[in-house]
């Protein structure tokens, strides 16, 4: 069965934004995403359910189509070492939508509505939540379609291709994949790592199964980067900052680890919260440093961020309850500047209250960046001195919130 993790990533708990310090490219194969959806049912850049209830010899036969239709694009390459590339890069494309075809399979579209509907309620049994893990499915693969296709992802290929790492995005998308498949086989029994298994874990695995220098390194790089960014823990951050300071070869990315780790130590020192500067819904510039004297309940959201709707009518609400009260309530929107108008119109016609601003940058701003933000909806509460109360703090659909500005603001 499934696990919960990958349904919640398909409703979209959270959206989340990679960056990368080192530059890597996915120049081999073009059209692969319009290849895609020649061959296989798929909206918005996601699949469909349709393609998870197709029977396995008939998605086999898509997939073989869609393997032909990019082979085409190196038949007449005459570089030896790139065509190899171009080849392999087709292959692990194939391999990826097989991934998702075999981690999906039979997931109905009301069984995961169903499934999103109880987690909304934040009132659930453990018992209730795996029923409705196991009804969103409707069919499942025997064992014998289960352990074929199995195969076809993971099997017969290497883990330490530097070059087809650096250029193909495929390529670093099934090496992804295939850390998850080994943390759910082979390392299924490890429990070294406490209670954040799939984190420290995650680390473990790249130290243990990848040899190629450049590829741990750098997948040491991104794993640390998330786990100062997202982890709650405070003792998994410190054992996952100390393990990277220790790793030999870590020169290119230590001084970007040491400035998310200084983030993180500011953020829960409840230093001085960093300042900004953005345009709010009618072109006035406004600063956090010219809204001391109250506190301020800051939602970085996106109109294309579902999560980040969802939690808008909760927001209202507070805003409402708390308006004579000492605080404000600021909406920073990291939607691109060529979608301004978009904000705007959706501003407007949601009536969306409080002070509602714009980033310069989207997700690359300085004050996305300081406060190590890497997903959204995130909501940061600061005192009316400026200062940091929490850098995580808790969303407007959690009761115990309201508890604690009630608290605060008494």
């Amino acid at each position: 069965m499934k696990t919960i993790v990958y349904i919640l990533l398909m409703l979209g708990g959270s959206c989340y934004a990679q960056a990368s310090k080192t530059e890597l490219k996915d120049d081999l194969l073009k059209n692969k995403e319009v290849l895609l959806a020649k061959y296989f049912p798929r909206a918005g850049g996601k699949y469909l359910y349709s393609m998870y209830v197709m029977p396995p010899k008939h998605f086999l036969k898509k997939v073989e189509g869609y393997k032909s239709a990019l082979n085409g694009q190196y038949a007449s390459e005459k570089d030896p070492a790139l065509k190899a590339l171009m080849i392999k890069d087709a292959d692990f494309s194939a391999r990826n939508v097989l991934s998702w075809y075999l981690e999906f399979y039979g997931l109905d579209s009301m069984g995961v509505k169903r499934f999103h509907d109880l987690l909304e309620t934040k009132k659930y049994t453990a018992a209730q939540i795996d029923s409705a893990q196991k009804n969103a499915y409707v069919k499942q693969l025997s064992e014998k379609d289960r352990k074929y296709l199995s195969g076809m992802v993971n099997d017969g290929t290497s883990v330490n291709d530097e070059s087809l790492f650096k250029r193909s995005a495929a390529y670093r998308q099934w090496l992804d994949n295939y850390l998850i498949h080994l943390s759910e086989t082979k390392y299924k029994a490890d429990t070294s790592s406490g209670g954040h298994f799939e984190e420290l874990l995650k680390i473990k695995q790249i130290n243990l199964e990848i040899r190629n220098p450049f590829i741990r390194t750098y997948l040491n790089y991104k794993a640390t980067a998330m786990i100062l960014k997202a982890v709650k823990d405070n003792a998994v951050k410190e054992d996952a900052y100390n393990n990277f300071r220790a790793l030999p070869g870590n020169t290119a990315y230590l001084e970007e680890i040491r400035q998310i780790y200084a983030n993180y130590k500011r953020m829960n020192g409840k230093g001085l919260a960093p300042d900004f500067t953005y345009a709010d819904a009618d072109g006035k510039m406004v600063s956090l440093k010219s809204l001391r004297g109250k506190y301020v309940y800051i939602d970085v959201w996106a109109t294309w961020c579902s999560p980040c709707k969802a939690e808008i009518p909760f927001l209202k609400k507070l805003e409402q309850e708390f308006h004579h009260k000492n605080i404000y309530f600021v909406s920073l929107s990291v939607d691109k500047m060529a979608d301004h108008g978009k904000w705007m119109d959706y501003v407007n016609q949601h009536q969306l209250g409080g002070i509602q601003l714009i980033s310069d940058k989207d997700f690359k701003a300085d004050f996305v960046k300081q406060f190590n933000i890497s997903g959204i909806p995130r909501f940061i509460l600061i005192d009316p001195e400026g200062r940091i109360v929490s850098g995580d703090a808790r969303r407007p659909s959690d009761p115990e919130l309201r508890k604690e500005l009630d608290q605060l603001l008494k």
